[in-house]
């Protein structure tokens, strides 16, 4: 009989739950509304009542339970270290369900659990190496190298959106730090370049969001295409210094903007061998992600068996 698997995603308002066996086939779907109240205190208690719930008569043939989390984990892995949206510090959610539900419980990161998810399942099934980047309304960013995660020494590995950009701008990023990547190239980033380029926008379209930048551009709007060519060269850049300093096999864009398929993706390209070392160019790809909203519960049970192996 097949092992079977919880995989679990806390998102800022939904928290995505399935049962998945070893062999990657999803056995059902389920999610709840994410409880932010008082820091998120009972989130912990209600991912347990729902799991509780939905599988009643299931539990005793789960041999673990992986968990994507909005935030860095601990070196011991037991420990979610700050997980702002959530309103977590030093919340110690393995031990807790652990104690409550009699399962082993792995955590993860929630990009690194989407990078596993799509080298498990998704667009780079059979590829051990890739560098994966979630451009959405933040950057994140996933490492693997030889079918493992690059966590780092203070589990900050593949923080791509936090690399520093040079620009005569200010622009405060959620860490506390300036002009970093994700406030230039992530959706909101791209808004905001919009409106410097074309300070009048804004009042002729109020509340526009990259989707219309996006389709701006498909119309001919020469001010779209200058914002987005200088999110696409800014972006490509960053991604051709890493990939001359990683050489893996694939670069795979997932989150909101990928939606923007070959209009992003393929000048992003250009752009990236522009840069990249020449040993390189022609020998990687650029994909868009496959698994969509499913890659962290993939990849958060891809993480739970390799570390339930490592135990057995």
């Amino acid at each position: 009989m097949m092992k079977q698997y919880i995989g679990i995603d806390i998102g800022g308002t939904m928290i995505k739950f399935a049962l998945i066996d070893q062999a990657g086939k999803i056995g059902k779907k389920w999610r709840i509304p994410t409880n932010l109240a008082e820091n998120g205190a009972y989130i912990p208690s209600e991912i347990a009542e729902s799991i509780e719930n939905e599988l009643p008569t299931a539990l005793e043939s789960v041999k673990g339970i992986g968990i994507g989390v909005p935030g860095p984990i601990s070196r011991s892995g037991e420990t979610v270290l700050e997980a702002v949206n959530l309103g977590w510090k030093k919340l110690p959610l393995k031990k807790g369900l652990e104690e409550r539900l009699g399962i082993p419980v792995a955590l993860i990161n929630d990009a690194n659990a989407a990078a596993l998810g799509e080298m498990w399942q998704g667009v780079s099934k059979g590829k051990r190496n890739l560098l994966f980047v979630t451009l959405g309304t933040g950057v994140g960013g996933g490492i693997v190298l030889n079918g493992k995660i690059l966590n780092g020494v203070h589990s900050s590995g593949g923080e791509i959106g936090h690399i520093p950009i040079s620009s005569s701008e200010h622009r405060l990023c959620g860490c506390g730090n300036i002009n970093c990547l994700e406030t230039f190239c992530s959706a909101n980033g791209l808004v905001k370049t919009m409106k410097v380029v074309d300070p009048e926008r804004a009042a002729v379209h109020p509340g526009f969001t990259a989707v219309d930048i996006f389709k701006w551009v498909a119309a001919g709007d020469l001010r779209a295409q200058e914002a987005l060519a200088a999110t696409i060269e800014r972006l490509g850049m960053v991604l051709a210094g890493i990939m001359n300093t990683i050489d893996v096999e694939e670069i795979v864009i997932g989150g909101g903007l990928s939606e923007a398929g070959d209009a992003l993706l393929a000048p992003l390209r250009l752009v990236v061998d522009a840069h990249i070392f020449p040993q390189i160019r022609g020998n990687y790809h650029v994909k868009k992600a496959a698994l969509g909203n499913d890659a962290g519960i993939y990849g958060a049970v891809y993480y739970c068996q390799s570390v339930h192996e490592m135990i057995d």
